[in-house]
């Protein structure tokens, strides 16, 4: 009895010291990118808080440390929290340029940009904990501030997920359009995570319930055919009953962790064997942990993630 309570307490401690998010899908642009002598240091940032629908100026410190203390496991090596620290104030400065007509920077929300907790959320969320995580996030912040990712002398979109398929997925392939520094890369730890398979099992019915346009039949072993993947392993398109849907469209119907998914089928059931967690895109934040314990500093890790890109300080 004492084993299963120990061990329930280390999974409820690892769950809550997981990342409130993975980033949500950036949303498509048409955006001109801005050039970097347009550019200048963020004193502070106007975000749109969802919980409140008020838009509230927070500083850049107290920003960026909200944003890595929401995205990335507090757990995580020192140099992968300033490779995230980077990452999100590059986000942040993209987003800004995007939003420039609306009276807001960027949202908290974490499906359209990046998630956010103040530090007293923190605080509770890490318990005990607390102060060794917010000295830890807070040095992280500091050692890379008003550093950014850019291309070719523009902020680049510094998307960023939880767990890749192994491979990171390039961004032609999740949201269209092509970024020469959002391309597929290899993330070795990420195989390694022990989120990196999950499962989701649905019946017909359910399956029929979800997707009612469909005019699906009741023969399970009708449904899933054809499926293409990408050379990362996420799924395209897939053929449901002889109608083509997106991997995409399985995902957020059934809230599936990614859409690098395989499905079998017993009897009236559907298992979903789902690797890796979020969209694939940019830096896993798992793999930036891996590197920074095989030794990577966090500028080795976003140089990897991040093909072509420099970080600068913005000035």
């Amino acid at each position: 009895m004492k084993k299963i309570i120990a061990f329930s307490l280390v999974m409820l401690v690892f769950l809550l010291l997981l990342p409130l998010t993975v980033i949500g899908q950036p949303q498509k642009t048409t955006d001109t990118s801005i050039r970097l002598p347009n550019v200048s240091p963020v004193k502070t940032f106007k975000i749109l808080r969802g919980d409140t629908n008020v838009v509230e100026d927070i500083s850049y410190t107290d920003y960026i440390f909200g944003v890595v203390a929401a995205e990335m496991p507090a757990l995580y090596e020192i140099e992968a929290l300033k490779a995230q620290a980077v990452a999100a104030h590059t986000f942040a400065l993209h987003r800004k340029a995007t939003n420039s007509d609306k009276e807001y920077d960027i949202t908290d929300d974490f499906a359209l940009d990046q998630a956010f907790i103040t530090e007293s959320d923190a605080r509770e969320k890490w318990g005990e904990n607390a102060d060794e995580y917010i000295k830890k996030i807070k040095t992280a912040v500091s050692d890379t501030q008003n550093l950014a990712l850019t291309y070719n002398g523009e902020i680049a979109l510094a998307a960023y997920h939880a767990i890749s398929f192994g491979k990171t997925e390039d961004c032609k392939n999740v949201w269209g359009g092509s970024r020469p520094y959002l391309t597929s890369v290899i993330s070795i730890g990420d195989k390694l995570s022990p989120n990196f398979i999950s499962t989701k099992t649905v019946s017909v019915a359910e399956f029929k319930a979800l997707f009612p346009t469909l005019n699906l039949t009741d023969n399970p072993k009708d449904y899933f055919k054809d499926i293409q993947k990408t050379d990362a392993g996420t799924v395209k398109t897939l053929t449901v009953c002889g109608n083509q849907i997106s991997g995409s469209e399985i995902r957020k119907a059934l809230d599936l962790r990614s859409a690098c998914f395989n499905v079998s089928q017993k009897d009236n059931t559907f298992t979903f064997t789902v690797y890796g967690y979020g969209h694939g895109v940019g830096m896993s934040q798992n793999g930036a942990n891996y590197m920074a314990q095989q030794g990577a500093d966090y500028k080795e890790i976003l140089y990897h993630y991040y093909k072509g890109c420099k970080i600068e300080e913005i000035k």
